[in-house]
């Protein structure tokens, strides 16, 4: 395909700017605008639980794209656990990645890659934003916890692989996340730019390791972090990046790059949206993830990201020649990805969800913990202590009264954390009650009050508060809350 010349006109397209871009757009149904998109040469869309509110809705919209690009690749945030877009509605089937390392059992991780690459290709869903590579070193961190497989970059490494090879087994291609590692943070870069202070000998050993296996996997995104003991800016979009990647894999790597979302306030707010798109590329960056059209208008989005392109071409920033090859490149890796996803047959979508589900729980039931934490059928009232956002996961039901209510047990749920009642059960969720300073406040005013009272812990362990009454759940989906309140029945008999 060749190139457009650049034009004001707001229906001219650029096809080597295109050929770079993730784009995102808002709700169940294409739009005119991401249409002419995918005709004049977008490389690739990326579905969110906004576009997903069933699985059918998404198979639906996938076969929709591939009508009008056969070789766009649909991608997907989809981890399984707490970070699910498919299940968005409902909780996801199958536990969290921190729960698979718990039960340590690399066999079972690929079976549960496999199984949700079932649910994915019988969507006809493309590259799956996993496995997370992340090695959670910093209990504190907000945003990867439960998302990482373990604080052991061996283990996670092993489950990592497990995991991809599950899901290419299935069709799916892969892409591990956040290079050079996430895990050694407290700051969320879905709000701010997190800065890691590691010397670079402790860095690469406990981040950097589990990266060794990316030679097998199809793509990896690089992260919104800045790590002074690595070079100067963020990964993302900084030119240490990629040469520090070619080093770790031994020059083995040669798949796609893609940034994490670059509508993130982490390079959003500085340098800007613009300006990181531009950056993302001469740093070395195969394909952009736009990010969440949530909050933004979706084809503003694409139109700042493909302007800021063709601008950079138009000002010689950027050689014609550098960004057609790149997105040639990218249209190369995407018709692969797609011809895997066509040549391996997919599973009826109602028997790959039944598949994932009972795996999912036969999984989490492995990996939940329970200490001195029992049930009877008595009511409950349920108090929902965490107060800091989970941007990754987003928004999602209160998957702990929905599991319990589906066991016949009666769950109450005050309008407010402190409005503790005197009498009956009471089962508390905590993430980050040692780092979050409300949450830590509102556990020790209950227990004051309630020391009888069960803590459900849905972080990582190490953030979990010393308590006679715990339950170690190792994430908050649907799977997960299940096993931990069958776990606790099972005590209370």
């Amino acid at each position: 395909m060749t190139s457009s010349p650049l034009s004001t006109d707001p229906v001219t397209w650029d096809a080597d700017a295109l050929g770079v871009l993730m784009a995102p757009f808002t709700g169940t149904e294409l739009p005119a605008w991401i249409t002419e998109a995918l005709e004049a040469g977008l490389a690739s869309v990326i579905l969110f639980g906004h576009n997903t509110p069933d699985p059918s809705t998404a198979a639906r919209l996938a076969r929709a794209v591939h009508a009008r690009a056969v070789d766009c690749v649909v991608a997907i945030d989809e981890e399984g656990g707490d970070v699910t877009r498919l299940q968005a509605a409902t909780g996801s089937a199958l536990p969290t990645a921190w729960a698979l390392g718990e039960v340590d059992d690399s066999d079972l991780t690929r079976r549960v890659g496999h199984a949700l690459g079932g649910v994915l290709a019988a969507c006809d869903l493309d590259l799956d934003l996993a496995p997370v590579l992340d090695v959670s070193t910093d209990p504190a961190n907000p945003v990867i916890g439960t998302r990482s497989y373990s604080g052991d970059p061996d283990r996670v490494a092993a489950h990592a692989r497990a995991f991809a090879t599950g899901l290419v087994e299935a069709g799916l291609g892969t892409c591990a996340k956040h290079f050079p590692g996430h895990g050694a943070t407290s700051t969320d870069s879905h709000t701010a730019l997190p800065r890691i202070d590691v010397a670079r000998q402790d860095f690469e050993r406990d981040h950097l390791a589990p990266w060794r296996i990316l030679p097998w996997l199809d793509a990896a995104m690089s992260a919104h972090v800045l790590v002074p003991a690595l070079g100067e800016g963020p990964a993302s979009i900084s030119a240490w990046t990629r040469p520090l990647l070619d080093r770790v894999v031994g020059g083995t790597f040669r798949g796609l790059l893609v940034t994490d979302a670059l509508e993130m306030k982490a390079v959003a707010a500085d340098p800007g949206f613009p300006e990181a798109v531009v950056r993302a590329i001469e740093s070395g960056a195969d394909l952009l993830c736009l990010g969440t059209s949530m909050g933004r208008d979706d084809q503003r989005m694409l139109r700042e990201a493909h302007d800021a392109l063709v601008g950079a071409v138009t000002s010689g920033r950027l050689r014609r020649e550098d960004l057609h090859a790149r997105a040639e490149r990218t249209r190369e890796h995407c018709r692969a990805l797609r011809t895997r996803r066509r040549f391996v047959p997919a599973p009826e979508l109602d028997e790959a969800l039944r598949q994932a589900e009972q795996l999912g729980a036969d999984a989490a039931a492995r990996a939940v913990r329970v200490r001195g934490a029992r049930l009877d059928l008595a009511p409950v009232t349920v108090l929902d202590l965490r107060s800091r956002a989970d941007h990754a996961s987003g928004a999602r039901p209160q998957q702990l009264v929905t599991a319990l209510r589906e066991r016949g047990l009666r769950a109450d749920v005050p309008d407010y954390p402190d409005q503790v009642p005197d009498t009956g059960g009471v089962l508390a969720i905590t993430r980050l009650p040692r780092s979050d300073r409300e949450e830590g406040e509102r556990l020790a005013a209950l227990l004051e009050r309630r020391p009888e009272a069960v803590v459900v812990h849905v972080g990582v362990p190490d953030a979990a508060p010393e308590h006679r009454h715990l339950v170690l759940a190792h994430g908050a989906g649907r799977a997960l809350m299940r096993a931990a309140v069958d776990a606790m029945l099972r005590e209370g008999r």
